[in-house]
């Protein structure tokens, strides 16, 4: 109450003073807005319908590549053919198969206190909130746990406008459940494997690939740098994913002197590079050929076992 009394008698002064001269004051978030907004949180919550939990096994599983690979007897690749021509994903890729580098970048980048919270970085949250009140910018508050639960779940996802309140609420919610019921390295993995990056490139493996022409396990400290920043600004002009790589790059070694107009060109050129090609094997006419007779002894199955399920239903009723 003593505070509260201070602060409304400190509010006139503040208004008369000549803001090109004083800069704003910004009192740090104290650790009673954190347990507030946390309070806040947890109230809204309860009104949310619950969700189920979805399991690791079941986002490897569902996972689908781009690309279809048609293999022979023996297990060789014969073809490479890409099926899906509205989003370019690679192979799963195990988190061990991901080079060190990478992992670094994008903890350091997305969510620095990752190992620490539980899903959601209060710190960080009642940060955000405070400078929305003093009209400040500030890094978002969203872990990459809670960006995880916005690619698993279709209410979740960010539209064009952002998300709503309630959105938000439910994305932080499910945070928490996905932290209670996964593992810190599943969902590391998952994000990786998940998250949009550039135009129709998502996941790792496809950003690897097409961007720098390698698997996921070879990127280096500079390499890495620039595909955390493809993940804060997907389709930033290079010069923009560049500034932000060299701060990235800067976070991962400070004891190095790093070259950002070097970096620059680097990024302006691994933006426009396309090296993931859309067919790769010796035999494109026979998978093609397989690939097809595959998708019609499909279409001519369904309607059968369409009517053998309404058959079934008939006979039990």
């Amino acid at each position: 109450p003593v505070a509260d009394r201070r602060e409304r008698m400190a509010a006139p002064t503040l208004s008369l003073l000549d803001t090109a001269s004083f800069p704003p004051m910004q009192p740090a978030p104290s650790a009673f807005s954190r347990k507030t907004l946390a309070a806040l949180l947890i109230a809204a919550a309860w009104t949310l319908p619950a969700r189920a939990v979805v399991s690791f096994e079941e986002v490897k599983r569902d996972f689908r590549s781009s690309d279809t690979a048609v293999l022979d007897r023996n297990g060789e690749l014969l073809q490479r053919v890409r099926t899906d021509p509205t989003v370019r994903r690679g192979q799963w890729t195990a988190l061990a198969d991901v080079s060190p580098a990478l992992r670094t970048a994008m903890v350091l980048s997305e969510d620095k206190r990752f190992y620490e919270h539980s899903g959601i970085d209060w710190r960080a949250v009642s940060a955000a909130a405070w400078g929305n009140l003093w009209n400040t910018r500030t890094r978002g508050a969203s872990t990459i746990t809670m960006q995880l639960s916005g690619l698993l779940d279709e209410d979740l996802r960010r539209s064009s406008g952002g998300r709503s309140f309630t959105q938000k609420i439910g994305q932080t919610v499910a945070a928490a459940q996905l932290e209670r019921n996964w593992r810190k390295d599943q969902i590391l993995e998952a994000y990786l494997n998940t998250v949009p990056f550039r135009g129709e490139i998502v996941g790792i493996d496809a950003l690897s690939r097409t961007l720098f022409g390698k698997a996921p396990s070879g990127l280096d400290a500079r390499e890495a740098s620039v595909a955390a920043a493809l993940v804060r600004a997907p389709n930033a002009k290079p010069a923009m994913v560049a500034q932000r790589a060299c701060e990235v790059l800067r976070t991962m070694e400070p004891q190095q002197k790093t070259d950002c107009e070097a970096l620059d060109m680097f990024t302006s050129a691994a933006v426009q590079r396309r090296a993931f090609e859309p067919n790769e094997g010796i035999a494109p006419h026979a998978a093609r050929r397989v690939l097809r007779e595959i998708r019609d002894a499909n279409s001519a199955a369904a309607p059968v076992a369409t009517a053998a399920v309404a058959a079934s239903k008939g006979k039990d009723r």
